[in-house]
């Protein structure tokens, strides 16, 4: 009788996997940022977008921007002034892998900066937490 009650589970849970994962497979994330610049220059980064396929990623519908003031004081992080010298677009590199490129026109001249990345596509949303720590230019 376990045995039955047992196998009955798992087909219930394994029929539920099989209706979840197809909403999960359109699910996104962003990697690790790759930092390209040093302390005192102008800001400039890039964060691989993950788990949308490249044939069907589109740049009208994924975008990218800085955390809003309020984001930052609901995950209680200060604002800092340079983040409006910031600004994010979509591309794709040049192996076809779609990124967010996060750019300043100014030198940044703090050393330790926590950049919150909303990140919205067409099926969600996901607001992540980057802590950097920049080197001086060698």
């Amino acid at each position: 009788m376990k045995r039955i009650a047992i196998a009955v589970v798992f087909q219930a849970f394994a029929g539920v996997c099989g209706i979840v994962s197809p909403i999960a497979a359109d699910a996104a994330g962003l990697a690790p940022i790759k930092v390209n610049s040093a302390l005192g220059q102008p800001f400039s980064a890039e964060i691989e977008i993950t788990g949308l396929p490249t044939d069907e990623f589109e740049f009208e519908l994924a975008k990218g921007s800085l955390g809003s003031p309020e984001a930052y004081q609901d995950a209680k992080l200060v604002y800092p002034p340079f983040l409006r010298q910031m600004r994010i677009s979509t591309e794709r590199r040049a192996d076809g892998a779609p990124v967010l490129r996060i750019v300043s026109n100014a030198p940044i001249n703090e050393p330790a900066l926590n950049l919150l990345v909303d990140f919205n596509w067409r099926s969600g949303r996901l607001l992540q937490k980057y802590s950097i720590l920049l080197d001086p230019p060698k």
